[in-house]
């Protein structure tokens, strides 16, 4: 697991979160890039975020070797199933996706779609996670904008599943 302190909270990526990232790492030549949704919810107690659930590529979704696009409803499906089943207490918090690169870093395509994203909610916080080959890498939207610098790139080496 993974957890990050920013802004006296802290927003813990869950281990299964993670497993599911490492096995869509793009290493061979051939390998596309993935992607899906990120799940969470708030713990009402201390304003700390748990982001506990991803979606995998759905059949419809776009995959080449420079690119993803979430094209499948089955992923805001699953969303509204956590949701209704469990009393409304998990949130949509960003995106996830690959990249071929070792340490990524966001695309103008990427930046495009997380505003894009933002528009549906814009007074909420989102976390966009990029998956390279040995790091992983965490942005932060805030109310529709970047926040420049990354809140969190570790190794992949570095996680203990």
């Amino acid at each position: 697991m993974i957890i990050i302190e920013k802004h006296k909270r802290k927003i813990k990526l869950c281990s299964q979160i993670l497993e599911v990232l490492h096995t869509y790492i793009q290493v061979k030549n051939t390998d596309a890039e993935a992607g899906g949704i990120v799940v969470g919810r708030e713990n009402l107690g201390n304003s700390n975020i748990v982001l506990e659930y991803v979606t995998e590529p759905m059949k419809k979704d776009i995959r080449t070797r420079t690119k993803y696009q979430r094209k499948d409803s089955g992923h805001l499906d699953y969303y509204k199933k956590l949701y209704n089943e469990n009393g409304g207490i998990y949130a949509y918090y960003g995106e996830w996706h690959t990249h071929p690169e070792d340490r990524p870093c966001y695309s103008l395509m990427d930046l495009v779609n997380w505003k894009n994203i933002s528009k549906e909610d814009p007074k909420a916080v989102q976390y966009h996670i990029i998956a390279g080959r040995k790091y992983v890498v965490v942005w932060e939207m805030k109310k529709g904008c970047l926040i420049p610098d990354k809140i969190c790139e570790v190794k992949w080496n570095e996680i203990i599943f």
